[in-house]
């Protein structure tokens, strides 16, 4: 092929290509036309969808019962008979598991804000929490007959423990620890601010006579353990290193006893939340979601419908 001719073809390539894009264009405005053309025939269907989301996100805005906020800050106390044995791990050498067999840690600062973490939100510690203050009724006001002072239906439809500690620990109550600084903040969500701040004050107080009853009883029994043991031991570097960890519990028990915030310290005490200051619900938000929400399901109902139409026939 000559010259001439690889020129007179090379037009001829470039033409079909523009012919396919051409057509691609084409295929491409008619379905928007079309789909276009879907969309304004059901117009009033989908301000009808408009219409309906946003009553209900306004009913939802106006109507919910308004939730509040109150958090109170705490750390771990630092006192060092609740940090572990320390320099005495060293000097007990190989008598460590003595003390290891009297309950004594002879870790230092072993995790001490796990322990504390770990409890206030248990279901032992949280059922009592809840028992004790009679919060049931509180938690679940629509089966509770306050007049009756007693729950509504049958006893099988009755609330239980188990039931207020899962309502309680998912909807009210949050416990996170900040890694950084190690600050541990418990927020509680309420529809009374005052009860809020109430309960999550209380919490921590709570917290503090678990960990310090705790540690009495803990420290009591290991003290047992050990005047029984130095009390059967005639070897002096025994007996010496017992006396040392006996008096490390000794101390650690003195110090639960007379220390009201053994296991953890208020950094900010939890106080009422302002009556405008609502976590849920938030309306300007909903006010917004409504049409929104509204416009997104009517397009896409009409069209799924129009596709599944067509399809069919």
């Amino acid at each position: 092929m000559g010259d001439d001719e690889r020129e007179q073809a090379r037009p001829l390539k470039w033409n079909q290509v523009d012919i396919a894009t051409a057509s691609l264009n084409q295929e491409s405005e008619i379905d928007l036309r079309a789909t276009g053309a879907r969309l304004w025939s059901k117009r009033w269907w989908i301000l009808a969808a408009i219409i309906a989301s946003t009553a209900a996100f306004v009913a939802v805005a106006f109507l919910s019962t308004p939730l509040y906020r109150a958090a109170t800050v705490v750390v771990v106390s630092g006192n060092p008979a609740r940090g572990g044995m320390g320099g005495l791990s060293s000097t007990l050498g190989e008598f460590s598991g003595l003390a290891t067999l009297a309950g004594v840690d002879v870790t230092q600062g072993a995790a001490q804000w796990a322990e504390p973490m770990a409890v206030i939100q248990s279901r032992d510690f949280t059922e009592r929490f809840i028992r004790d203050l009679n919060l049931m009724p509180e938690l679940f006001p629509k089966l509770w007959d306050a007049q009756a002072k007693r729950w509504k239906g049958p006893q099988a439809r009755w609330p239980s423990m188990a039931r207020g500690f899962k309502y309680f620990d998912k909807k009210v109550r949050t416990v996170t620890r900040d890694k950084v600084t190690g600050l541990i903040k418990i927020e509680l969500e309420w529809r009374n601010p005052t009860e809020a701040a109430l309960w999550a004050n209380t919490l921590v107080s709570r917290l503090n006579e678990e960990m310090r009853s705790r540690a009495i009883a803990s420290t009591t029994a290991s003290i047992g353990y050990l005047e029984r043991e130095v009390a059967t031991t005639t070897e002096v570097e025994t007996r010496m290193a017992i006396s040392r960890v006996m008096e490390s519990q000794i101390n650690q028990r003195m110090l639960a006893n007379v220390t009201q915030e053994y296991a953890v310290r208020v950094v900010d005490r939890a106080l009422p939340p302002d009556p405008r200051d609502v976590v849920w619900p938030q309306k300007a938000l909903l006010l917004l979601m409504g049409p929104a929400f509204g416009l997104l399901c009517g397009v896409f109902v009409t069209l799924v419908s129009s596709a599944f139409g067509s399809s069919k026939r």
